[in-house]
């Protein structure tokens, strides 16, 4: 079962390094139509901001958590921007990985060199650790930008809590983690 589940993740892993390097199709006019019907039209330019493996994942969170049964505008809306606050270069693809494994083998560490938004526009840091704080704190980054943009408060809440297993968006999370 192990060896099963670890085979799993080096798959889902190497797809997404195949998107983030750009292998993967745009979205259709349909698409962007589905896009349309749950973002409020102030919303719609934040989500072009993400790179398009960004767009096509979130897009496929959205479907998969109407795909078991859920209609509530809030939920769909932060689904596709759950992860805008990767977008505009602030976490390049490099990124990506040292989070992920950072998160498995030195958490710690990784949680020291992230600092908190408000912090990072304070001190001058390093490009990497730039990234990397935003990076970890992608969540509370694209929470901000989706109030800015006019999503509810409810929506803002789950983009902002989208990483919390036991959270306010458990489920987006639970479909999160399986996309």
């Amino acid at each position: 079962m192990k060896i099963q589940q670890a085979l799993d993740t080096t798959l889902y892993r190497l797809r997404q390094t195949k998107q983030q390097l750009g292998f993967v199709a745009p979205l259709t006019v349909k698409e962007y139509q589905e896009v349309a019907r749950w973002l409020p039209s102030s919303a719609f330019a934040l989500f072009h901001t993400m790179t398009l493996a960004d767009q096509r994942h979130s897009l496929r969170v959205c479907q998969r958590l109407q795909e078991r049964g859920c209609t509530e505008q809030d939920m769909l809306a932060a689904a596709l921007l759950h992860d805008v606050g990767k977008a505009q270069g602030r976490v390049p693809f490099w990124t990506r990985p040292a989070i992920v494994i950072g998160k498995r083998c030195a958490p710690d560490l990784l949680r020291s060199l992230a600092l908190p938004p408000d912090r990072c526009k304070k001190e001058r840091l390093p490009q990497w650790r730039l990234s990397l704080s935003y990076a970890w704190w992608h969540a509370d980054v694209g929470a901000d930008l989706a109030e800015q943009a006019g999503l509810s408060q409810r929506a803002v809440l789950y983009i902002r809590t989208h990483h919390q297993p036991n959270g306010p968006a458990a489920e987006l999370h639970a479909v999160d983690d399986e996309s």
